[in-house]
C-alpha cells in the first residue's frame, strides 16, 4: 500500500525541513498523533522518534528510525514494529517557497490486508488533511481549508 500528498507551503525550504524534522511540532499538524519525541538529543541516521497514535479508542505506540537524513532537502523513516511501514519527507524550492511531499508504503498482512482499501481510502484522507495543518501552521493562516494540496 502505497500513498502520498504534496503541497506548496509560503516558507524557505530550511524552515519547512526544519519544522518536519523536529517531533516535537509533530502533534500541530499530524492526525491521530497524540505523542512524539526522539529518544536521542540530535536527530542523525539511525535515531528514534517514539510516537503514540489513537485511533478509534485504541493506543498504539510506534518507534521511527531516521533511515536518511539530508537537511533541508530530505528525512526518511522506517517504522519498526508489527506493520513495515517507510514515510519520506522532502522539500524542494518552488514559486518563491518550498513544494513540501510526504509519501509513505506499508506492507499490510494478516487480517488488515483484508481492509486494504478501506485503510487505503483513510490514509489518503489523512495525508491531504496533515498537508492542510501543516500548511495552515507555517504560514500563520488559521484558515486551512483551502491551501494548494496535491
Amino acid at each position: 500500500m502505497r500513498a502520498r500528498g504534496s503541497v506548496v507551503i509560503a516558507r524557505e525550504p530550511a524552515d519547512v525541513f526544519a519544522y518536519v524534522s523536529d517531533p516535537s511540532n509533530d502533534l500541530s499538524w499530524r492526525s491521530y498523533l497524540v505523542a512524539s519525541h526522539a529518544v536521542d538529543a540530535e536527530l542523525t541516521v539511525g535515531s528514534i522518534i517514539r510516537q503514540t497514535y489513537s485511533y478509534q479508542g485504541r493506543s498504539v505506540d510506534v518507534d521511527l528510525e531516521v533511515t536518511d537524513y539530508a537537511p533541508p532537502e530530505h528525512i526518511g523513516l522506517r517504522a519498526r514494529g508489527k506493520i513495515p511501514a517507510r514515510i519520506n519527507l522532502t522539500c524542494a524550492p518552488e514559486s518563491g517557497g518550498t513544494r513540501f511531499n510526504m509519501s509513505g508504503s506499508a506492507e499490510l498482512t494478516g487480517p488488515a490486508s483484508l481492509f486494504e482499501g478501506r485503510i487505503q481510502r483513510e490514509l489518503d484522507q489523512t495525508i491531504a488533511t496533515d498537508l492542510k495543518r501543516l500548511k495552515a501552521a507555517l504560514e500563520g493562516s488559521g484558515d486551512s481549508r483551502s491551501p494548494r494540496v496535491v
